[in-house]
């Protein structure tokens, strides 16, 4: 179906979302001189106020829609402040006049891995406007019953379902149903109920993904759920802090393969931000000492002091 990617080649193409934005929250370098070259690593540098313009504003909105929606996607990926807000001011208006264009795939894949849910969620709601499905009950209902009828059908109604229920349409009956493909027996449709389950960003499903990293019978399969937990889909850097304990579990059985293994603790490394190896001991003494009392802090809101603004 177009704009749905293979599964197989887009977790080729995705990883574990490193398809990153030039972007960095860290403090600004000291202004370079005239002449001076410009070093590439170290701190930003910013080129100019992070607004999107007033020129662009303006230009923006003499463009026809497909347009309009590209251009400010690919500003809101850029942290062009304010371009989020003309796309959720804008999309309504967009629907039934937005076309797949291999242009909005690019921009789409790219920011469902920003490093700025809010992006990420721009990109849904673009994504919901591209195929002309409103954010109502009767639309995920419609879904449901397509991907119950039709197993072909399911890759697409499982990725879209996930965007629907983020989006306040029947989240609790949309997670209760993709959550009973993930023990169905076709690989594909395990995939891509992983992936929108990631999409639904719900607490309740943290569980889910932790058990099929630890047990699915597909590598594949147990990488997106991996990586779901790591930093793909909608769920806060606070409800991945809920997976540490299980995944130190994980980590620590020894009949997991060396693959899966090492996924486990790159997720732990990426969700913690901590420097640790693959060493089981190690990872159970930083929880008994400190991991406990960080997720804890990071629950009540602390997330600067505890994990970084990184």
């Amino acid at each position: 179906m177009a704009g749905l990617r293979d599964a197989r080649s887009l977790a080729a193409v995705l990883g574990c979302g490193l398809i990153l934005t030039a972007y960095s929250t860290a403090q600004a370098a000291p202004p370079v001189s005239s002449g001076e070259q410009l070093p590439v690593t170290g701190r930003s540098v910013p080129a100019d106020s992070g607004q999107l313009s007033e020129h662009n504003r303006e230009w923006v909105m003499t463009q026809p829609p497909q347009t309009q929606a590209e251009f400010l996607l690919g500003a809101a990926i850029n942290h062009d402040q304010g371009a989020t807000g003309m796309i959720t001011k804008m999309v309504d208006g967009w629907r039934g006049k937005l076309h797949y264009t291999k242009k909005f795939d690019d921009l789409q894949m790219t920011a469902l891995y920003s490093n700025d849910l809010r992006v990420r969620a721009a990109a849904i709601e673009i994504n919901l406007a591209v195929y002309n499905l409103s954010k109502t009950n009767e639309t995920a209902e419609r879904l449901m019953a397509s991907a119950d009828k039709t197993p072909s059908y399911r890759p697409f109604a499982l990725w879209e379902l996930g965007m629907l229920g983020n989006r306040g349409a029947e989240p609790d009956k949309i997670r209760d149903f993709i959550r009973t493909f993930l023990n169905n027996s076709d690989e594909k449709t395990r995939h891509w109920a992983v992936e929108g389950l990631a999409h639904l960003g719900m607490e309740e499903t943290i569980k889910d993904f932790v058990e099929v990293l630890h047990s699915d019978p597909s590598l594949e399969v147990r990488e997106r759920a991996g990586c779901s937990l790591a930093k793909s889909g909608m769920f806060t850097r606070e409800q991945r802090m809920l997976a540490v304990p299980e995944l130190i579990e994980v980590g620590e059985d020894a009949t997991l393969d060396t693959t899966t293994r090492s996924w486990v603790y790159q997720a732990l490394r990426e969700i913690t931000n901590e420097h640790i190896g693959n060493d089981p001991t190690a990872w159970r003494n930083w929880w008994v000492i400190s991991g406990q009392k960080r997720r804890d802090e990071f629950r009540r809101g602390d997330q600067w002091s505890v994990l970084g603004n990184n």
